[in-house]
């Protein structure tokens, strides 16, 4: 089975020459760079990072104790 996810990247521009990239969906997945390529290419980073910390233990309730089932998901982002 195949799932497609859809996110929305905005690039804007800001202060001296710079865009900034963001997604709507995820008001934490913010950067900016000097060039739209580098600021598309820092958003799909700041993306990866930012779902690689809904890892961290701290993040993550392995332990069900209201009979519901959990697994793990893998989610590939290509560009």
């Amino acid at each position: 089975m195949s799932t497609r996810i859809s996110l929305t990247a905005v690039y804007e521009p800001v202060e001296n020459g710079w865009t900034q990239a963001r997604i709507i969906e995820l008001p934490g997945v913010i950067t900016a760079a000097a060039t739209g390529d580098e600021a598309r290419e820092l958003l799909l980073d700041a993306l990866r990072e930012y779902l690689l910390s809904l890892r961290e233990p701290e993040n993550i309730g392995l332990v069900a104790h209201d009979g519901s089932e959990r697994e793990s998901l893998e989610i590939v982002l290509g560009a």
